[in-house]
């Protein structure tokens, strides 16, 4: 593009922002017609806007991530654009709803980029706080990322606008040392079977406490059902309410609840995913239901041994991602989707794999771009991707209450 066509391209982008290109663009605080911005011109119109504004303001949901985006995405970010990253660590569900309350109040947003967890779309999208920008078609880092992590996000049509940066995976995570490998289980049967012979051996994060129970519950689920009631727990088209009704009525999924009754006589029950590494780092439990990512802050802390390691049962383990987002009502939309694309960049994905085992969205980013140190540690490529299996965590979150109540209620 020469200079004076890019000059007479951010000239409209600044002054087009009218009744009509309001119209098309849900960014309140926008001086730009997002419309006009594309792929190929980004970098030309979104930088001198996203200088002007000078800052961006940063929410991050997941507390273990702080020094990962430090040090990988805010200071290179700030170092290379002059742009100050105003951090802040947040509790998912409250800043969510912080957001829903300021949308209805038609405030401006606290925040400019959302780094949220994967379940959030549905709660934040009806409540319209999601800006209405495909990033997914404008931010050049997001051109080889596959459809399913930013056009159709666990089963639902998010446009671009909710793209998974993040990808993570739940696992059965154990110390080999206190194991032979001959009887490290392979199946939910077997692990079963495990734990009625190690009693309180097996620490299962309770659903409702952590992503890893949450995800070994879908698991489960999907394992011990077949036909009609299999394919239920995948549509993504139900409501809350009908995943609800469904779940806490229907008996096709006796076998579920058959299943953790046997369990939880044996298995050591815990209140949260860092409980459950405490107690395998404690060697209180050999083995339990873990997040690959949360492994690899616990080692990189020294808090879990050498000797740990992680797999995936036979027809698979649920994998999960968490995205960003730009609120409707950002003070800073460019920087945001400035900032945004670079955590997207291939040198930041790498970054981000390498320091915490985070799966990335990127076909070109994986695990050969991992330190051989640090690989023997991920879950291993004879189980991943080929075990990983997509979250449904509204369903998720019915099984989880229906669980309370047939089984937990009876312990």
């Amino acid at each position: 593009m020469n200079r004076r066509s890019t000059l007479a391209l951010l000239a409209s982008a600044i002054l087009a922002f009218t009744a009509s290109a309001n119209a098309q663009s849900t960014l309140k605080n926008a001086t730009f017609d997002v419309s006009k911005i594309t792929r190929d011109n980004f970098y030309d119109v979104v930088v001198p806007l996203a200088k002007a504004e000078g800052r961006v303001v940063m929410y991050n949901f997941a507390g273990s991530f702080a020094q990962m985006w430090n040090e990988g995405l805010i200071k290179p970010f700030e170092k290379k654009y002059g742009i100050k990253v105003e951090y802040s660590d947040v509790k998912g569900d409250q800043a969510n709803q912080q957001l829903i309350a300021i949308q209805k109040a038609g405030q401006n947003a606290p925040v400019d980029a959302f780094f949220d967890g994967g379940g959030s779309y549905p709660v934040l999208s009806a409540a319209n706080v999601i800006a209405n920008v495909d990033l997914g078609s404008v931010l050049p880092n997001l051109a080889t990322v596959p459809a399913e992590f930013k056009d159709v996000v666990f089963g639902k049509e998010v446009h671009g606008t909710f793209p998974i940066v993040h990808r993570n995976q739940t696992a059965i995570g154990y110390d080999s040392a206190l194991i032979d490998a001959k009887d490290v289980p392979t199946d939910f049967d077997e692990l079963l079977a495990w734990s009625e012979k190690n009693p309180k051996k097996f620490a299962v994060t309770l659903p409702s406490k952590g992503g890893s129970g949450g995800g070994f519950l879908q698991s489960v689920a999907l394992n011990y059902t077949t036909g009609a009631c299999h394919d239920r727990l995948t549509d993504y088209s139900k409501s809350r309410e009908e995943n609800d009704d469904w779940a806490m009525s229907d008996p096709c999924l006796q076998p579920v609840w058959d299943y953790f009754s046997k369990l939880f006589e044996s298995a050591e029950l815990t209140n949260g995913n860092a409980d459950t590494l405490n107690l395998i780092n404690n060697k209180q439990a050999v083995m339990g239901t873990v997040w690959e990512d949360h492994v690899m802050t616990f080692l990189a802390d020294k808090e879990l041994p050498e000797t740990f390691k992680m797999t995936l049962l036979k027809n698979g383990q649920i994998g999960s991602g968490d995205a960003f987002i730009i609120p409707a009502n950002a003070v800073h939309p460019a920087a945001a989707m400035l900032l945004i694309n670079e955590a997207f960049s291939a040198d930041f994905q790498a970054f981000k794999m390498e320091t915490k085992a985070s799966r990335s969205p990127r076909p070109d980013i994986d695990g050969g771009k991992v330190s051989a140190d640090k690989r023997r540690f991920m879950l291993p490529d004879s189980v991943y991707p080929a075990l990983s299996l997509p979250a449904n965590w509204p369903m998720g979150d019915a099984l989880a209450k229906a669980l309370e109540e047939k089984v937990l209620a009876g312990l």
